[in-house]
């Protein structure tokens, strides 16, 4: 008797834990069927939201029939292209007014094959840079459906590769030209010139201030490049700017004075600011060479004023200036508006670089003014934040 009554006990205790399971795996069901209805995708496959989907692309896309008529056109195709029209319905060739893209259409028809090519288009008077690839659809017949065009902006990478190529050229040949002096000299030395007392002095001098100018320029490329890659890191403090000015023109004073520039500043002698001291007095000193070695007579004067509650520092000089179709290139790695007198001066060509990536890298902005013959003018503007008194 105590057995059965065991048994009924165990089988109702087995049908509770059936009837929880059957609940549980029940709820289960009816959530996965409430997400199935969640994700709905018969509006996402609908023509129209498909269109809506395939001309949102942000790259140039083009579809074309066997015929060469135009199937759909999506804005950014239209934008690089200029099409200004309605394009479907239209022969790609009554289009499409570049040469390369329409042989590349013709080339991916014939042969029905993906293919890719570089191809170049006027946009507001600039060259933008296309990759182009042309995507036959071909049915099991091997005919083709239709052909997809995909036009994808490329001008950034071009730009980058090309700035790539010409620093390594022009750091190639700044180097090449103290590298070569220092080893022509040396090598007239060692042929005998090195018993020519009054010759071997003067040769060993150039083979120095070669040494010193490629030393320079190697440390030059190295800032740079630390500013570039983070390593250099921003640290603020209130700086009073007086003090860094005056200590740049005690710096520079024997510089000036040999060329007869008078150095000035304007600056209120409580004015402070947020910044890094050492970069600074970096930045300065950069400013304020330059406009000792380009100008011929005159001077060279630091101000600061505040405009639209900014702060500018204003490094002005009355040198030779500089022309308009240079000035937005002034900043650029190596370029120089005179190459010989640059170098005849002792610049490496990366002063401006460095003084424009330590503006930007305190969070400020740079500014230049400058007109043939009247002088130019640099200006450093300090956002309100940074001012700590004035």
């Amino acid at each position: 008797m105590e057995l059965f009554i065991f048994v009924i006990v165990l089988l109702i205790l087995i049908i509770f834990i059936l009837t929880g399971k059957i609940r549980t795996l029940s709820s289960k069901l009816e959530n996965l069927k409430q997400e199935e209805q969640l994700y709905d995708f018969s509006t996402v496959k609908s023509s129209q939201s498909f269109e809506t989907i395939l001309k949102s692309i942000t790259e140039g896309l083009l579809i074309i029939d066997p015929k060469g008529y135009i199937m759909l056109a999506n804005q950014s195709v239209k934008d690089i292209l200029k099409i200004d029209e309605s394009p479907e319905g239209k022969q790609v060739i009554e289009i499409v007014r570049n040469i390369d893209l329409i042989n590349l259409i013709s080339l991916s028809m014939s042969k029905k094959e993906d293919l890719t090519a570089e191809i170049t288009v006027k946009k507001g008077g600039k060259d933008i840079y296309l990759l182009a690839k042309a995507m036959p659809v071909v049915n099991s017949e091997d005919k083709i459906l239709f052909l997809i065009i995909l036009l994808h902006d490329i001008t950034r990478l071009k730009q980058l590769e090309n700035v790539r190529r010409d620093f390594v050229a022009n750091v190639s040949h700044e180097l090449k030209t103290p590298v070569t002096a220092i080893k022509g000299y040396a090598e007239t030395l060692l042929d005998g010139a090195i018993d020519d007392r009054e010759n071997s002095k003067k040769f060993i001098e150039i083979i120095k201030n070669q040494a010193d100018r490629l030393t320079a320029l190697v440390e030059d490329l190295l800032t740079l490049s630390r500013i570039e890659f983070g390593d250099i890191k921003i640290e603020k403090k209130e700086i009073l700017l007086d003090e860094i000015v005056n200590s740049v023109f005690q710096i520079l004073g024997d510089k000036a004075d040999k060329k007869d520039i008078h150095l000035q500043k304007d600056i209120p002698p409580r004015t402070i600011i947020q910044a890094d001291k050492h970069r600074l007095m970096q930045i300065m000193i950069n400013l304020v060479d330059n406009g000792i070695k380009f100008t011929e007579k005159g001077f060279v004067k630091v101000v600061f004023f505040t405009k639209n509650s900014k702060g500018i520092i204003s490094v002005e000089d009355t040198g030779i200036g500089i022309s308009k179709e240079h000035l937005q290139r002034i900043g650029e790695r190596f370029y120089r508006v005179d190459q010989a007198r640059s170098r005849q001066l002792g610049g490496t060509g990366l002063g401006l670089a460095i003084v424009k990536h330590l503006v930007l890298a305190h969070g400020w902005q740079l500014d230049m003014k400058s007109e043939v013959g009247e002088g130019t003018t640099i200006q450093i503007v300090i956002p309100e934040q940074d001012i700590i008194q004035f």
